[in-house]
């Protein structure tokens, strides 16, 4: 990506997790500073965001992928590595935990993601980029299948989640950086592994925030940003309900404030930074 100017990618994941999350991520791109979503192909309000997508022009679509919390795309008996034997996803740690001791679980990833996006595709969306609930595409056991991925469907950009270890963020938790640390460590052996086949933007933030942020907060990211590619990830919606009992302790409606806080226009005339889509669209 280029490092002439300064440029930032505001991307709301979850487009699909329920009608709130649609909702604010409508409101964030019409009255704020939105220019990008990743939609989870088998999230409960998938349909509703696809049709609110192609109505929000301009919107950068990428994919977020799985492998927790939604149901999969395949039947068990076609990703066994990845469910239980009701056919559900196990728990976030279980799964990192056994992505790193299981080979066999990059065949079943591929496969899976594979259909999660082959399912957003057929339902007429384009995709700019690819990225994973719980950054779960960075793990560098599936980085190849990432690449592979990509390739297959003619998608050149990935979100590489390393944010800055001197970030701070407003609230500071102890458990969240400890958490940082790890996700830093296994991004950075993805990027190596990734090499010059996907395209990323230079810097990242808000996992620090994650689901908390506040307008104080966009405007320390906006004055922080520096020369080339940034991409500040925010968690929007209109209400802090959670469906099918999915709970994350989020305030969805914070962060739907705090990006709302700001025009598109009006942030780029205040701090001189350019807002785009993961391939550098203008939304």
């Amino acid at each position: 990506m280029t490092s002439m100017g300064r440029f930032l990618i505001v991307n709301a994941d979850d487009f699909g997790r329920s009608e709130e999350v649609n909702a604010g991520i409508g409101e964030a791109f019409r009255h704020g500073i939105l220019t990008s979503a990743s939609i989870v192909a088998t999230g409960p309000a998938f349909s509703s965001a696809v049709a609110l997508a192609k109505q929000l022009d301009g919107l950068g679509i990428g994919i977020h992928l799985v492998i927790d919390e939604h149901p999969p795309a395949l039947p068990a008996s076609e990703i066994p590595s990845l469910v239980t034997r009701d056919g559900r996803f196990r728990s976030r740690g279980q799964q990192l935990l056994k992505m790193a001791a299981s080979p066999r679980m990059r065949d079943d990833a591929f496969r899976e993601w594979d259909a999660q996006i082959s399912i957003v595709l057929a339902a007429g969306l384009r995709l700019e980029h690819i990225d994973g609930h719980g950054h779960c595409h960075a793990h560098p056991r599936v980085a190849s299948v990432v690449t592979a991925l990509a390739e297959r469907h003619g998608i050149s950009h990935v979100r590489l989640p390393v944010e800055a270890i001197a970030w701070r963020p407003e609230r500071p938790s102890a458990f969240r950086f400890a958490e940082k640390l790890a996700l830093n460590s296994c991004a950075l052996c993805s990027r190596h592994l990734w090499g010059e086949k996907l395209k990323y933007p230079n810097y990242f933030y808000g996992f620090s925030e994650g689901g908390h942020l506040t307008a104080s907060a966009v405007r320390r990211v906006a004055g922080g940003v520096r020369p080339g590619v940034s991409e500040l990830m925010v968690h929007v919606g209109t209400s802090n309900v959670e469906p099918l009992g999915l709970e994350t302790g989020y305030d969805w409606q914070g962060d739907l404030g705090a990006v709302t806080t700001f025009s598109r226009a009006g942030f780029e005339d205040e701090f001189g930074i350019k807002l785009i889509t993961h391939t550098g669209r203008r939304p």
